[in-house]
């Protein structure tokens, strides 16, 4: 496979926003309690781009990136190593979305979630895939829950092969499990398959609390979602 595009964080002092974003928002899904904003203490390379939530003055900051409109691509492995903290409440996140919305605004055109923790089931590493006939408001997403002892104790690698028909999950290189358009009795239309007709962006987000998040120790802080790199191939 041929390397489309290689975020080596490591050998980077400042986010290249020729490539990214970053959010300034308060959080407005999941009933998450964090304010995203683009703080020098919030946002910094150490080991890698650091993620860190903080809680100052009863407010929660944290960090959320993402690459919609400016780097874009279809199918192929994506490689992403990185640290999770251990905090609970915490809930970092790799994940990806529609570019250009084909099939309408979420989850009509498909979330990729590559990877998803949440500090209160320390070392579980949830892969899932949201559409619109098979997300977690119906209960019916493609899912699956892998506890790895010793997961947010370092780096791991977490990866995604993204073909047509077919999206595999690995860890460390290592295949955990395959998603199979149509699988399962499930829905192989658009509705149930978005994944083969549009491009779709990157999102790096820290999130705290919330639905999946859940309750959040206020003397945690501060934590930190540490990505050493991201390498995407292409056949």
């Amino acid at each position: 496979m041929k390397l489309l595009k290689h975020f080596d964080f490591q050998h980077m002092n400042a986010l290249d926003l020729n490539d990214w974003t970053i959010v300034e928002r308060k959080a407005w899904a999941n009933r998450e309690i964090q304010v995203y904003v683009n703080h020098p203490k919030n946002l910094f390379f150490n080991q890698g781009l650091v993620l860190q939530a903080t809680h100052e003055n009863d407010v929660v900051e944290s960090v959320r990136i993402h690459t919609q409109d400016k780097f874009y691509f279809k199918y192929g492995r994506i490689d992403i190593v990185a640290k999770v903290p251990k905090g609970k409440g915490t809930w970092p996140a790799a994940w990806m979305m529609s570019q250009r919305e084909l099939h309408g605004g979420w989850p009509r055109s498909g979330e990729i979630d590559i990877m998803e923790h949440v500090g209160n089931r320390l070392d579980e590493w949830l892969c899932c895939l949201h559409t619109e006939s098979h997300n977690h408001t119906t209960k019916s997403e493609y899912v699956s829950a892998f506890h790895v002892p010793g997961l947010s104790d370092d780096f791991q690698t977490y990866s995604i092969h993204w073909k047509q028909d077919s999206i595999e999950y690995l860890l460390n290189d290592q295949s955990m499990v395959t998603y199979h358009r149509g699988e399962d009795n499930r829905d192989a239309s658009s509705k149930g398959w978005p994944f083969d007709d549009d491009d779709f962006y990157l999102i790096l987000n820290l999130a705290i609390g919330g639905t999946l998040g859940g309750p959040v120790d206020f003397s945690m802080f501060p934590q930190q979602y540490i990505i050493k790199e991201i390498k995407i191939y292409q056949d």
